[in-house]
């Protein structure tokens, strides 16, 4: 699957839904390509609360059920099914699935197409998965 398969996935998951005056689901939409070569999808939630998540997370969530955690390319769109980078808390969570996911591209941009290495978005790390246990 391309880039461009990937966003016409993702655009195919876009269902918004206004759930009352302050709650939604399905305006921002996400598709993740597991190390495995599968593809797992997702869309936000949105509620009044805090406890909603974002689309990248409900992909990665489904990714994570089927054993996988190293995410190759990632795919988010917006409602009018542009391309949008992930949130700063969905690239710190990805980053922690995996440190190989910092090698993961994502599409930033269309036309042309622009692809991002999520590790390039992120600040120095403060943690490193894997290196449990050591002192300061």
């Amino acid at each position: 699957m391309t880039y461009r398969d990937m966003l016409a996935y993702a655009r195919s998951k876009l269902n918004p839904v206004r759930l009352g005056k302050y709650d939604s689901t399905g305006f921002v939409a996400a598709v993740l390509e597991g190390a495995n070569g599968k593809y797992y999808a997702g869309v936000n939630i949105d509620l009044a609360c805090g406890l909603g998540f974002c689309a990248e997370r409900s992909a990665a969530a489904a990714m994570v059920t089927d054993g996988e955690r190293t995410v190759r390319r990632i795919v988010c769109v917006d409602e009018n099914g542009a391309p949008l980078p992930p949130c700063g808390a969905c690239r710190e969570f990805l980053l922690q699935l995996s440190a190989e996911n910092a090698e993961a591209g994502f599409l930033a941009a269309e036309s042309p197409q622009k692809i991002v290495r999520l590790g390039d978005l992120m600040p120095l790390p403060w943690y490193e998965p894997g290196r449990e246990g050591e002192t300061f």
